[in-house]
């Protein structure tokens, strides 16, 4: 479910999630645990929600410190 296609909607799909973690991260650092339980109600499944992480730390959109969990927006220094 990571792309669009003609049965999954650009906003049901992974890409589309996105956003919706940028959203969140702009505002303030979160611990991975704080911005899944922030943004579950926007994801079907916990794959999705990692499958989106994982896609914007490939991407450099987001930096992670492995030691403490804490995920950090990129793009608001």
């Amino acid at each position: 479910m990571i792309v669009p296609n003609k049965v999954i909607s650009f906003s049901e799909s992974t890409i589309g999630k996105m956003p919706i973690i940028l959203e969140y991260l702009s505002k303030q650092d979160m611990t991975v645990k704080e911005l899944f339980f922030t943004t579950q109600d926007y994801f079907e499944e916990i794959d999705e929600f990692i499958y989106s992480l994982d896609v914007l730390f490939l991407l450099n959109a987001i930096k992670v410190d492995f030691d403490k969990g804490v995920v950090t927006y990129v793009g608001k220094n």
